[in-house]
């Protein structure tokens, strides 16, 4: 690697799990990028306009799906899966997601299925008691939201089921789909996914309801999806692990922002539409859920100063990238007043940015809205151990231990959020 700066003092953006990596991203940050990450194989490209480069151009910079083995496609889900589907195929599918979870249809799950998940959440925490709002609030959410809307159940043993089997799937893809224990972990993770899922896909096959599933086998074909029973689960599967996982560790973050800076929850209080919505935004660009995304580049690239030969693994560090100062002033603080809030990379750019990335805005907000309407005085809990930076690729603080205080009656809450 004759052209290669290496990580700064022999670190690897796989040394973090469960320690705070910012202090490491800000010395990659003095850096040229990309750098060379011996342990992990791959360059990492932390600077914030190279990865957006890279993310746009998928004629080189491929995902790490295209030509996957069998098994990694049976990890994913298989079928008509948007993840691992390429060219048209791909197209196709992110039309008929945008279907699903337009701006107008999440206004409606905001009220049908998203709130009442929340208030329903909030009439079962002890009031009188330290809560964990990281584990039964905000890892509560996402998965009982989807279930609602694929109209599958919403108890505590299914959630959990869904929760266990999606982190053992991200171990593995945290891996660089490399580990073979955890891609075997993985894959009995994915077949527990499809046993849930199957007798639902069978049922709204001739028994049509209007939930999720009943939608994809009518409508998905209009967009020329052409399905059978594997691709309607590889469509779910993948609904079912992008949005019941990564919202989890949203929620979790920007609740933690909120909890540990008493300006910022006043602000918020005060403001139900700008200041929540650029909590929100900020605390995607700052904590960034999904730290990095691997790509594998097609042909010899030039990156920075770097040739970057074909075949090579890059790893987007978008948690650093969303620290960029020569993009981001101030890059490490909240600044609720940014002018492009949403110019972060959170949710990706280009054909593979999320499709669901306003749904995780819209459950972001009424879990902030909700309980601070329920709860003004909630404060974190000197009981429970403190937060930290927990995991490695998809990342949250917690746990969250509070003490709710008392909540206001409901004639004095503050209104909750109606959208942006």
């Amino acid at each position: 690697m004759p052209e290669a700066v290496p990580c700064p003092h022999g670190h690897s953006v796989l040394d973090f799990t469960d320690r705070d990596p910012f202090g490491f991203y800000t010395e990659l940050s003095s850096l040229p990028s990309p750098v060379w990450d011996e342990k992990a194989e791959a360059w990492l490209v932390h600077d914030f306009r190279q990865c957006l480069d890279c993310q746009r151009n998928e004629q080189r910079f491929a995902n790490m799906y295209m030509d996957a083995d069998p098994i990694t496609v049976a990890i994913k889900g298989g079928g008509a899966n948007i993840t691992l589907s390429q060219g048209e195929d791909h197209l196709k599918l992110r039309r008929f997601h945008f279907r699903l979870l337009s701006v107008a249809n999440v206004e409606r799950y905001r009220s049908e299925h998203i709130g009442p998940v929340i208030d329903g959440l909030l009439d079962r925490l002890p009031a009188t008691s330290p809560v964990d709002l990281a584990a039964d609030y905000a890892a509560q959410i996402p998965p009982r939201v989807i279930c609602a809307l694929l109209g599958m159940p919403t108890d505590d043993a299914t959630v959990t089921e869904i929760l266990d089997a999606n982190e053992a799937i991200v171990r593995f893809i945290a891996s660089g789909y490399r580990d073979m224990g955890l891609r075997d972990l993985a894959l009995a993770a994915s077949k527990r996914l499809n046993e849930m899922l199957l007798p639902y896909v069978h049922a709204r096959r001739d028994n049509p309801t209007g939930d999720f599933i009943s939608r994809i086998w009518q409508e998905a074909p209009t967009e020329g999806i052409n399905l059978d029973e594997a691709g309607v689960m590889g469509i779910c599967r993948e609904i079912f692990f992008a949005g019941s996982d990564t919202s989890v560790h949203g929620i979790a973050n920007a609740l933690y922002l909120i909890l540990a800076e008493p300006a910022l929850k006043a602000r918020v209080m005060a403001d139900q539409d700008k200041a929540l919505s650029s909590l929100v935004e900020e605390s995607l660009r700052l904590m960034n859920v999904v730290q990095f995304r691997h790509r594998r580049c097609l042909a010899d690239t030039q990156i920075g100063d770097v040739t970057v030969r074909q075949g090579h693994v890059i790893i987007l560090l978008h948690a650093a990238a969303n620290r960029d100062a020569a993009r981001f002033p101030c890059p490490n603080a909240v600044d609720l007043d940014r002018p492009d809030p949403t110019a972060h990379l959170a949710f990706g750019k280009g054909v593979r940015s999320c499709v669901g990335a306003q749904l995780a805005r819209v459950e972001t907000q009424e879990a902030l809205a909700r309980l601070l309407a329920r709860y003004p005085d909630v404060a974190l809990s000197a009981e429970g151990p403190a937060p930290y930076f927990r995991a490695l690729y998809m990342r949250s603080m917690g746990p969250l231990w509070v003490a709710l205080n008392s909540p206001l009656p409901a004639s004095q809450t503050f209104p909750q959020t109606s959208g942006l």
